[in-house]
């Protein structure tokens, strides 16, 4: 059996208001942003701030916060759109950096909004495998640096932050059954498309849909409305199948932690699942979507509260780019 033994996570020094994000939007409001995507402010990664710095700094709180040895893991996974390099593998710097063993393995995965959902479930595997006992799972973004200033949309809506969580053979949380998904055919709905192997050099390119939306290659792209869709297609029917395959009820699960997307698509998909309010985490105001981290953050701040307490069963479930999807349950 694998378990969560200990959850951390940091969040950059620079904190961006609704007030000075909107300052040239006279069209944008703060209440309509607080109404519809539910977020005051965000923080941003600094200018020489990268991914591999916030994990780094996400991974010595959860050192510090739970006085654990790094000689003692022997994975490190991280998730990240944002790494630091092409290569090496940003995960391999910070196994030096933390000081984490030479005998570890370690590597990079490029998800995003259920990244967190899908390194539980590859650590879950390399325990079972007897591969390792103590996996670190550090998750980090700076979407931030891919957004276009001009895209008021995307910017009010994330967030930068990293993420830190220690599985091992024992600790606070059972991790059950997963269901994961893929579906690559919408890819495109949310995309960098230049930056890489397929386009490297940036074209400045960009064109206006006839819904009006400005689809820029050099940047961060997302098709609202068809993530909206995709998201209601898919989650209902994952959270039925994740139950399914855990031996559980919707009444048995205490309490539901999805990926922090927006407050609107929170809401949206609480009622398709018939989930009561008080039994469902929804909390973007200071923090934004944090992509792959929202999750993690997401469970820290509900043990620190009392929200989720010991005995309680929690399903946990990621959705988003790639397209791809998955969920879980945790026994505390």
């Amino acid at each position: 059996m694998a378990y969560i033994k200990a959850i951390s996570y940091y969040l950059p020094e620079k904190v961006l208001s609704n007030e000075e994000l909107l300052k040239d939007f006279p069209d944008w409001t703060g209440e309509k942003v607080l109404s519809k995507v539910g977020v005051e402010s965000r923080h941003l990664a600094g200018a020489d701030e990268t991914a591999g710095d916030m994990a780094e700094k996400a991974a010595r709180k959860l050192f510090e916060e739970h006085h654990i040895d790094p000689k003692t893991i022997d994975f490190v996974l991280l998730c990240t759109q944002s790494p630091d390099y092409f290569l090496p593998s940003t995960s391999c710097v910070l196994q030096h950096r933390l000081g984490i063993p030479t005998s570890a393995g370690a590597f990079d995965y490029n998800l995003g909004c259920s990244g967190c959902i899908y390194g539980l479930a590859v650590a879950k595997g390399l325990i079972a495998g007897g591969i390792a006992q103590n996996v670190l799972l550090l998750t980090a973004e700076t979407y931030n640096k891919y957004l276009h200033p001009m895209d008021v949309g995307n910017r009010t809506i994330f967030g930068d932050g990293a993420a830190a969580c220690l599985i091992s053979t024992d600790g606070i949380a059972e991790i059950g059954d997963f269901v994961l998904g893929t579906d690559g055919g919408g890819a495109e709905k949310l995309i960098i498309k230049n930056g890489a192997s397929r386009h490297m050099a940036p074209t400045g390119a960009e064109f206006t849909d006839e819904d009006g939306h400005v689809h820029r290659d050099d940047y961060i792209y997302m098709d609202g409305s068809g993530i909206y869709y995709f998201t209601v297609d898919n989650v209902p029917p994952l959270v039925e199948n994740v139950l399914k395959k855990n031996n559980r009820t919707l009444d048995e699960i205490d309490y539901f932690v999805f990926h922090q997307a927006n407050k609107y698509m929170l809401n949206t998909l609480r009622r398709s699942c018939g989930i009561p309010k008080e039994k469902f985490h929804a909390d973007l105001t200071t923090k934004g979507n944090t992509v792959s981290s929202t999750v993690m953050i997401g469970l820290r701040e509900c043990l620190d509260n009392g929200t989720i307490q010991k005995g309680m069963d929690v399903l946990i479930t990621g959705f988003g780019v790639g397209l791809s999807w998955g969920g879980t349950v945790l026994r505390f």
